[in-house]
């Protein structure tokens, strides 16, 4: 499998480049989009059936499994990923050393435009604490990468069909700071997350940082502090399904009497009759057969007439400007040139 995401170019039954998920996709599908475009819906379903019964194959004659294996690091980066986390707690400590010299003083510890000083030395943990979760996945990104294309995970987050690499580096690498609201914890016991660390303290690990990963296993106050940041995405989703599905209900019952007529503007009216929009949409283009808003690929029909293959070249010149006169500026016209190369024209 190619690791590069290329273009896709098919020509006379060949293909070549990677299909991965921007090539076939439920929102970005270039390929698939082509496809219903040029040969219309029902050849776009017999690709898509055809396509799933050519992988559902592929994959029962050659296997595709994926393990806990898959997520090995060799000592080198395990080490490699220890220094970094080390190495960001030590910068959060040096960091907190300078704010308590500062005693309070703007002049020692300059605050940001709208923040205090305690909201500054906030986000400049939070920085240098992401930062050093990214120097830990980038190992374990590199890592992953050289077990080649016998590695199904890795393959799976590169082509887009499940996860990312961020996920594979919180399983393998490291996990990072524990957010709610987009902050360090902070409510808790008195002065402290968990009664384990000392009061008032303000370092890496006292605030949720997690230097573990899903495959080492995580020391049980980073256990509890992952579980507390999880809790707000449930609370998120449960909280956002019923939100959006009840402006979904308002939405239908408003607009479950509109018809577009076939008129020559297109336009939307209720069982009144009553004109609700001149025309659909403001443009008239229907969202299933438009190419990218717009009413038909321009391209695709310049490249068949004149038997050029999707070379159009567009260039134009830019805009001067002369000498502004008393009452109205001068511009120069725009100039386009359109050239079509590789045809015979």
């Amino acid at each position: 499998m190619s690791r590069s995401r290329d273009e896709v170019h098919v020509r006379n039954g060949n293909v070549t480049g990677t299909l991965d998920k921007r090539a076939i996709g439920a929102e970005d599908g270039r390929l698939l989009d082509a496809i219903v475009q040029t040969n219309g819906s029902e050849k776009g379903a017999q690709f898509l059936n055809e396509f799933t019964r050519l992988s559902i194959a592929a994959c029962t004659s050659l296997g595709f499994t994926t393990g806990i294996d898959d997520e090995d690091l060799t000592s080198e980066a395990l080490n490699a990923i220890h220094a970094a986390n080390a190495e960001a707690g030590e910068l959060v400590n040096k960091e907190l050393a300078h704010f308590e010299s500062a005693k309070g003083d703007p002049r020692k510890y300059e605050p940001r435009a709208g923040r205090t000083m305690r909201e500054t030395l906030e986000e400049n943990i939070m920085v240098m604490l992401d930062e050093g979760k990214q120097a830990a996945g980038d190992v374990a990104k590199n890592e992953l990468n050289q077990s080649g294309s016998t590695n199904a995970a890795v393959n799976m987050a590169i082509s887009g069909a499940r996860g990312s690499m961020d996920n594979l580096n919180m399983m393998a690498g490291s996990i990072g700071q524990a957010k709610v609201r987009g902050k360090r914890l902070e409510r808790g016991y008195n002065d402290r997350v968990l009664p384990h660390f000392k009061r008032g303290g303000r370092g890496a690990q006292d605030r949720g940082f997690i230097s573990g990963s899903f495959k080492r296993g995580l020391e049980p106050t980073e256990f509890f502090m992952l579980s507390v940041s999880g809790r707000e995405s449930l609370v998120d989703t449960a909280v956002r399904t019923s939100k959006s599905g009840y402006m979904q209900r308002r939405l239908i019952n408003a607009m479950d009497d509109l018809k577009v007529f076939n008129d020559d503007m297109l336009s939307v009216r209720n069982t009144a009759n009553r004109i609700i929009q001149f025309s659909y949409g403001e443009d008239g283009i229907d969202p299933s057969r438009g190419v990218h808003g717009s009413a038909f690929n321009i391209d695709v029909i310049i490249d068949g007439a004149l038997g050029t293959d999707g070379v159009t070249v567009v260039t134009r010149e830019s805009l001067e400007r002369e000498e502004r006169e008393e009452d109205l500026g001068a511009w120069d016209d725009e100039s386009t040139e359109v050239d079509f190369d590789g045809g015979d024209n």
